[in-house]
C-alpha cells in the first residue's frame, strides 16, 4: 500500500496551475489508483493539510474554505484509504525511528504510513529520502 503524501494530493487538486511539469505524472498515478491497479492511502493529516493550504492561498476564508471543500471532494472521491490520526502512544513508539526528518511536519505522515503497514510513502517532498531505508520513499 501507497502512503500518499500532502504533497502530490496539492499537484492533483489545488496547484496544477504552477506544478505543470508535475501533473502529467500525478494524474497517471491517481488514474492507476483509480482503476484499483494500485493500492493508495492518505490520512487526515494530509487531508488536514490540503484544506490548511487552500485558505492560506486565497484572498480570503469563504474562497478558500470553497476551494478546500472542492479539493477535498475530489480526494475523497477516490478509492484511497483514510487513515486516521495516529494516537499519543503510537506518536511515542515511533518518534525514534524517524527523527532524520528535517521538517516536523512530516513526522505525522511517516508514523502514518508506518502504523498502517504502507510500504512505499510517495511524496514531492525530498526529506522523505531521509527515512527511506525504513519506509521507501518514490516521487
Amino acid at each position: 500500500m501507497l502512503y500518499v503524501d500532502t504533497s502530490v494530493l496539492l499537484v492533483y487538486t489545488l496547484t496544477q496551475g504552477v506544478e505543470t511539469e508535475r501533473v502529467p505524472a500525478t494524474e497517471a498515478f491517481f488514474r492507476r489508483i483509480s482503476t484499483g491497479s494500485l493500492l493508495g492511502a492518505t490520512s487526515f493529516y494530509a487531508l488536514q493539510e490540503v484544506h490548511i493550504f487552500a485558505i492560506e492561498n486565497t484572498p480570503d476564508f469563504p474562497t478558500g474554505a470553497a476551494y478546500g471543500k472542492a479539493a477535498l471532494e475530489k480526494i475523497l472521491a477516490l478509492p484511497l484509504l483514510i487513515l486516521p490520526l495516529v494516537s499519543r502512544t503510537e506518536r511515542k513508539l515511533h518518534a525514534d525511528k524517524f527523527t532524520a526528518l528535517r521538517d516536523a511536519t512530516d513526522l505525522p505522515h511517516a508514523t502514518a504510513a508506518a502504523v498502517y503497514g504502507c510500504d512505499t510513502i510517495v511524496a514531492y517532498d525530498e526529506h522523505f529520502r531521509a527515512i527511506s531505508y525504513i519506509i521507501p520513499y518514490k516521487t
